[in-house]
Order: structure tokens, then sequence, then C-alpha cells
């Protein structure tokens, strides 16, 4: 919506441009927005974002997704040790990209910067036995998930999927 109000503003300005003067002429230059209109983070992310609106060069989801990653990769720069932040990339990289070896990578920094997070034990879990069937790895993370956090129903309910899943795969459903 600002955008859309910042360009009908001054056609001749670009969007960015529009937003920042907007935000100056009502003397918000403290504000978050403005802050984020002028960091390089919005900057890239905006860039990715006007190639979507050229539908010859990219899909909205795809700019969608690049955006996404361009501002969890920003926001990791800035906190490299937030394990919400690198747990929810982790998740990102794992559900949406579909990279697990990157997701990978996140999730285990995420447990070394909070090793007592039974979600994120319990996801990293999930993926190692999705991606390697590797049981005894899985289950000794899903064990450490069910003592950081055994009344957390997400971790118990991934954890009872497991065992249901590695069952099944045991006897050779």
């Amino acid at each position: 919506m600002l955008l859309q109000n910042s360009s009908a503003h001054n056609p001749k300005l670009s969007p960015l441009a529009c937003i920042s003067q907007r935000m100056a002429s009502h003397g918000k230059q403290n504000s978050t927005l403005h802050t984020l209109s002028s960091s390089r983070m919005f900057t890239k992310a905006f860039s990715h974002f006007h190639l979507a609106l050229s539908p010859r060069r990219r899909n909205p989801q795809e700019c969608r997704c690049k955006l996404t990653e361009i501002c969890y990769e920003e926001m990791l720069g800035a906190n490299p040790g937030n394990p919400l932040l690198l747990r929810n990339y982790a998740k990102f990289l794992h559900e949406v990209k579909e990279d697990s070896s990157k997701a990978e990578e996140f999730y285990e920094r995420a447990i070394l910067a909070g090793p007592a997070d039974g979600e994120v034990l319990s996801l990293y879990a999930q993926l190692i036995w999705e991606t390697h069937k590797d049981g005894d790895r899985a289950q000794a993370y899903f064990d450490r998930a069910v003592q950081a956090a055994p009344e957390d129903c997400y971790v118990i309910a991934s954890y009872a999927n497991f065992l249901w899943t590695s069952e099944e795969s045991d006897s050779g459903v």
C-alpha cells in the first residue's frame, strides 16, 4: 500500500525514493519504516520485488522466496547467534527452498546457540530422519527434544510421528 501511494505521489521518482521522501516530509526520520527503507536490505529486496513485476524475468513466487532469503541473510548478518532466527531460517530452507544440506547447517547452528530448545532439536531430528534415514541419530535428538520440552505438544507429536514412521520402515511396510 505504501508503494502504491508513494508512486502516485510523484511518478518521476522511484518508489524507493518516494518512500524516503514521504517519510521525511512527515517528520518520521527515526521510524522503523524509514530505517528499513534506507537500509541495504530494503534496497536489495526492493530490486528483487521490482524484477517480479516483469513477467518475462521472474515469477512472483520465486521473487517472494528470494526476498525472504535476502531478509534472513541480512538479519543473520546483524544477529548471527540468534537461535530463533537461525531456527526459522533453517525451517525456511528445509520446507520452502528444499535445501536439506543448508538447512542442516543452520539447524546445527541454532542448536549450538540454544541447546535447550526442544522445538529446534525436534525439527533437526525430523530433518535427519527424512534426509539420511539415520534412526539412531534422529532418536538421540528426539530424546533431547523431549527432555528439553516435555510438555510441548509439537515436540511430542513429532516424536510420535518419528516412532510411527521408523517402525513402519523397520517392518518393511
